[in-house]
């Protein structure tokens, strides 16, 4: 018998590529949102629609009421983007710690053999020292996101700590690939690149786009997230998720253009917020993950690249 797993924020960027996989493997799933939007439309002319619950991770009691009986959570759910948070920090505040605590407390009380992934992000490390960087680099956040990431961190490993309850962290890169939900440019900043490019408008470039980013494709993710569900070597640690490699948006943007003819690359000036927060270069050391359980990305940059162009334009048609 599989688990029975839930995906809160199940109708987010991971959430929807990890929600197909599962199904496709016949994993008893549903999914948990705060709401459905337009854009969410074309996903759920996937039949998804009766697995799917809403409600808020604010609300304590709906939280401890419907995460009873579910063996795997995936944490999914937050606020995102680090500009952002620093525009509105209290909304970061609420949904990245209290929701958190929420889905943390509704487990301790009803259902303590759970098994909790949550994903954090490379902007806990902050500007690194050196690449590539591992688990044990030094922690220096430079946004109320990153601040809240690694206070989340911390909950879980506590919670992990005092009660059993299995936990694994997974600090991500730059994840890219199908069903972004689109309406800024403060986060999934390669589909941003993508979703401009086929909808026929400008790549926009902040400074000279010579910082390295560590970009991973989402299918590769998506495989590390249900390897989560059977391998306990994980419990209870924080992993580096990325593809091992960097390559510079400005790089990246070109990659983008070649395979969208006549897109424009427009070169921009840093818009101040974004500018103090820029963390330079960041390449992740993935070694961890492949000595614990053999996991590696296999989909390379411009494959991934390609066959994200193809999802988008098959969906503008």
């Amino acid at each position: 018998m599989k688990e029975r797993i839930i995906i809160i924020g199940g109708l987010g960027f991971i959430g929807k590529n990890l929600y197909n996989s599962l199904v496709q493997e016949n994993y008893p799933v549903k999914i948990l949102t705060d709401r459905i939007t337009e854009t969410d439309d074309g996903f759920l002319n996937n039949n998804v629609r009766e697995n799917i619950i809403v409600g808020s991770i604010l609300d304590k009691d709906f939280m401890e009421h419907t995460l009873k009986g579910f063996e795997v959570v995936f944490s999914l759910a937050g606020s995102s983007g680090a500009s952002d948070s620093i525009k509105d920090p209290y909304k970061d505040l609420d949904t990245n710690l209290k929701g958190h605590l929420n889905i943390l407390e509704a487990c301790r009380k009803n259902n303590p053999k759970t098994l909790l992934i949550f994903p954090s992000s490379r902007l806990v490390y902050g500007k690194p020292n050196k690449n590539p960087v591992d688990e044990k680099h030094p922690l220096n956040p430079e946004s109320i996101y990153a601040i809240h990431k690694i206070t989340t961190e911390h909950y879980y490993l506590l919670y992990h700590q005092l009660y059993g309850i299995n936990s694994i962290i997974y600090r991500i890169s730059n994840p890219f690939g199908p069903y972004q939900r689109f309406g800024s440019n403060h986060y999934g900043i390669l589909n941003w690149f993508i979703h401009n490019a086929t909808t026929h408008k400008e790549i926009e470039v902040y400074g000279d786009g010579e910082q390295k980013r560590d970009f991973i494709h989402v299918d590769d993710l998506v495989r590390l997230l249900k390897l989560s569900i059977t391998s306990r070597k994980l419990n209870g640690k924080i992993f580096n998720v990325g593809f091992g490699q960097g390559i510079s948006i400005h790089e990246a943007a070109q990659l983008v253009a070649k395979h969208v003819p006549g897109t424009i690359i427009r070169f921009k000036p840093w818009p101040e917020i974004d500018k103090k927060i820029e963390t330079g270069d960041y390449i992740s050391d993935i070694q961890l993950l492949k000595r614990e359980v053999g996991w590696e990305p296999s989909i390379g940059f411009e494959e991934g690249i390609k066959s994200t162009i193809k999802f988008y334009e098959g969906r503008s048609k």
